[in-house]
């Protein structure tokens, strides 16, 4: 009985130490993200939205993986296509609201409700995706990919 108490308090400790080094590396993230002027006036919304998300993340990583010692992090990896979505994203609301001199509050309320939804909905896909190529056992399929692809 003693031993499951220790060990509960390690995962405990584990879980503090891992929170209070990747807050930071979350909200640098989040700046990387939603790096277009028209987001820098909420940048702390977005920022703690990030974080929610990357709690999200980790629990469903932890909780579903089929490895017992699994953690869950976000990675630095994806930020590039995030924020040249978030970017293309309020480049293109903007170009069609007008020059981007006058941003009234609908305007960017527009951009920032667009953004939100639409990265929310494409990760949720990839999700999705990479959920099925790991059921199905579709991972040797990245094999026929050639390397500049897979390696960046």
């Amino acid at each position: 009985q003693k031993k499951n108490s220790d060990s509960f308090i390690y995962y405990i400790i584990y879980a503090l130490v891992n929170s209070i080094m990747c807050v930071p590396c979350l909200y640098g993230y989040a700046s990387v993200i939603f790096n277009h002027s028209v987001f820098q006036p909420h940048i702390n919304a977005l920022s703690k939205l990030v974080i929610l998300s990357s709690v999200v993340h980790q629990f469903c990583f932890s909780t579903f993986s089929s490895l017992s010692f699994s953690i869950g992090q976000v990675q630095d990896a994806g930020l590039i296509f995030l924020s040249a979505m978030s970017n293309a994203i309020a480049t293109s609301i903007l170009a069609e609201k007008g020059d981007g001199a006058s941003l009234d509050d609908d305007v960017v309320a527009e951009v920032l409700s667009s953004t939100v939804v639409l990265l929310g909905l494409s990760t949720a896909c990839l999700g999705a995706v990479l959920i099925m190529m790991g059921k199905f056992r579709l991972a040797d399929a990245v094999a026929y990919l050639p390397l500049p692809v897979v390696g960046g």
